[in-house]
């Protein structure tokens, strides 16, 4: 996770608890990344963190409400870039897309809800990627009405598709470099594109 990323996801500096629930949130984060949902107990957190496990209760009253915190804390809603066109938006989406897997919700998270391992968590982790991600479907539900991109194109598909690109890539051990969202996008642009 770059400082930049973390500086976002942890309490406020004047907040005199900032230290503790900053050690939490990491440690909680990195072992979620790491291990998926499973990973994160409030013991687990304690041992990571250097927090008393008497400390962590007094903050969550059970491993449930640790990973529903964290997974608030890791909820950034995305300001949507209204100026870029729809080729460039659905670039970034990628590249923020590539960013919040591999340096917040981690790979370990990702495998676990392929598996249905904890579907609590899977439940919130998808109830907050809907609602963070809700501004840019509807921009490009828009996009789609005006013309910019192909008349009736269905955009939850499209979403599914670009985030399954990149989940792909990780199962094939593929690096998806900085050329990689282009690559995709060159791909499938074809059948994003209005018709001429």
């Amino acid at each position: 996770m770059t400082d930049s990323t973390l500086a976002e996801l942890v309490p406020a500096a004047d907040d005199p608890h900032h230290d503790v629930d900053a050690r939490i949130t990491r440690a909680a984060l990195e072992l979620l990344r790491n291990g998926g949902p499973l990973a994160v107990s409030i013991e687990a957190v304690a041992a990571t963190s250097g927090v008393a496990k008497t400390t962590i209760y007094r903050r969550h009253r059970n491993r449930e409400a640790l990973l529903r915190a964290v997974v608030d804390a890791a909820s950034i809603r995305i300001a949507v870039p209204t100026s870029l066109s729809a080729y460039d938006t659905f670039r970034w989406f990628l590249v923020h897309a590539r960013e919040m897997i591999e340096h917040i919700v981690g790979r370990g998270a990702v495998a676990a809800i392929m598996l249905n391992e904890d579907p609590e968590f899977a439940a919130l982790l998808h109830e907050r990627i809907r609602a963070n991600t809700k501004p840019l479907r509807d921009n490009l539900r828009e996009r789609s009405v005006s013309g910019e991109l192909r008349a009736g194109l269905d955009i939850e598909l499209v979403m599914s598709l670009l985030l399954g690109t990149f989940i792909a890539e990780s199962i094939r051990g593929s690096s998806s470099a900085d050329g990689w969202a282009d690559s995709v996008l060159e791909f499938l642009w074809p059948a994003l594109a209005p018709e001429l």
